[in-house]
């Protein structure tokens, strides 16, 4: 049993306000809630270096692109129009390399291969699990 005391003792983290109602009550309202919790998270995230947010972006950005792109599971694109919406080459979250030597990189489901003559070929991968 919680002692009378203790509850009517119990403040609000954000505001110092005192905390009526439930014995498990943390915050005086959502406004309260909301801006401790908002905090809280933007402090944490200025210790972390900016590549933590920069890199899943363009990660994301670039599966986008891939699946706007190939519409049918398997086409034929310039490497110049990926490029051209903001594809960066450099992120991907994983490649597989076939008996052929080539080598397909992907973002998540979508791969692609870079192909002759500035040509790549865009492909989904079918043996993802969902």
């Amino acid at each position: 049993m919680i002692d009378k005391l203790t509850i009517s003792e119990r403040k609000c983290p954000e505001c110092s306000g005192k905390l009526p109602g439930r014995a498990d009550q943390k915050f005086c309202s959502d406004r309260c809630r909301s801006q401790f919790n908002n905090a809280k998270r933007q402090a944490a995230k200025e210790k972390r270096p900016e590549f933590l947010d920069t890199i899943p972006k363009a990660i994301l950005k670039n599966w986008k692109i891939l699946k706007e792109l190939n519409v049918n599971g398997k086409t034929k694109v310039k490497k110049s129009r990926m490029e051209g919406m903001g594809f960066n080459f450099r992120y991907l979250t994983s490649y597989h390399t076939t008996q052929k030597l080539d080598t397909y990189k992907f973002c998540f489901d979508q791969g692609y291969l870079e192909i002759k003559d500035g040509f790549v070929l865009l492909v989904v991968q079918v043996d993802q699990v969902e």
